[in-house]
């Protein structure tokens, strides 16, 4: 309903009563401007909200990476000096080596899994991870055509590779059988046969 200013004082001589149309209608816009501006800033409160909420939970989000990294008992590599260096010194001791890559979502599912592996297992098993995007060359020595991919070393010899995600068993198994492989001179010609 559009009245014009002439309307509105031509009706009842200047003075509307409550019960008149017109006077219901000013008072209906006149609610409606009041109930939009409430729901205005409820919105926008609510928006202030989300984003403190979620900017908080990003910054914990990224801290508890941070620890994680820090925490990490799993070493990185980056060039083939080291690699020869962590081969050289290792003696006896199993190493693992975990080729990955940042863009893989099955290299980012074992990701943790592997953290627990090498957490659990210090005493059996050094674990060392390997961009292969940073690393092609390092991939290439290891014979990696795909990712995850995980190789088992052990006197300066690869033991077992396995590319693919495996179930968690699977490299629990391998480590304690290689990592007591000195005592019992594992044939390295030989296939893995309890898997």
């Amino acid at each position: 309903m559009s009245l014009t200013s002439r309307q509105w004082r031509e009706a009842k001589g200047g003075v509307l009563q409550r019960s008149h149309p017109v006077a219901r209608g000013y008072k209906m816009i006149k609610t409606m401007r009041f109930n939009s501006l409430w729901i205005r800033l409820a919105i926008l409160v609510i928006t202030a909200l989300m984003f403190c909420l979620t900017s908080s939970c990003k910054n914990n989000t990224s801290k508890q990476a941070q620890a994680s990294i820090t925490d990490s008992v799993i070493s990185i590599i980056d060039n083939v000096e080291k690699l020869n260096k962590i081969i050289e010194t290792s003696g006896e001791r199993l190493l693992m080596f975990y080729f990955y890559a940042v863009w893989c979502r099955p290299c980012k599912d074992f990701a943790p899994v592997l953290e627990k592996i090498a957490k659990e297992n210090s005493a059996k098993v050094t674990v060392y991870k390997i961009n292969m995007d940073k690393n092609s060359d390092l991939a290439y020595l290891f014979r990696a055509k795909g990712i995850p991919h995980v190789a088992f070393v052990k006197n300066k010899d690869i033991l077992l590779s396995l590319t693919g995600l495996y179930p968690k068993n699977m490299y629990l198994k391998a480590i304690e059988r290689f990592s007591s492989a000195a005592k019992a001179k594992l044939d390295v010609t030989s296939p893995v046969k309890s898997f």
